[in-house]
C-alpha cells in the first residue's frame, strides 16, 4: 500500500462545494513577515460525510483541550509541591502526545 500524503494546514482558505463534493482548500502560514498563507492542500469530502468528519474534529478537539488541563494541573500541582516535570515516557514520541481512534 502507498504511504498516504501528509498535508500540513493551520487554517482553511476556501471551502467550494459543488457535484456533491466538498473541497476545503488547506493554508499554512509562511515565514515571511504578514504574509497570507499559502495553500498547501485540498481536503475532498463528500457532503454526506461531512458532519461525520465535522464530529471527529469536535471530539478530538475536546481530547486535546481535556488533556491540557489535566496537564496544567498537574504542572501547578508538581510546581506547589516543587517537583521537576515528568520526561516523556518511552512510548511517547512527544510529550503529551496522543492518538484518537473514532
Amino acid at each position: 500500500m502507498a504511504a498516504s500524503p501528509i498535508i500540513f494546514g493551520d487554517g482553511v482558505l476556501d471551502v467550494h462545494i459543488a457535484n456533491g463534493v466538498a473541497r476545503l482548500t488547506l493554508g499554512a502560514a509562511t515565514a515571511q513577515k504578514d504574509a497570507k498563507p499559502e495553500p498547501s492542500g485540498t481536503l475532498v469530502v463528500p457532503v454526506v460525510q461531512l458532519p461525520a468528519l465535522a464530529r471527529v474534529l469536535v471530539e478530538v478537539t475536546k481530547q486535546v483541550e481535556q488533556r491540557a488541563k489535566e496537564a496544567m494541573a498537574q504542572a501547578q500541582a508538581k510546581a506547589t509541591a516543587g517537583e521537576a516535570p515528568a520526561a516523556a515516557t518511552d512510548g511517547d514520541q512527544v510529550s503529551g502526545a496522543f492518538r484518537f481512534n473514532g
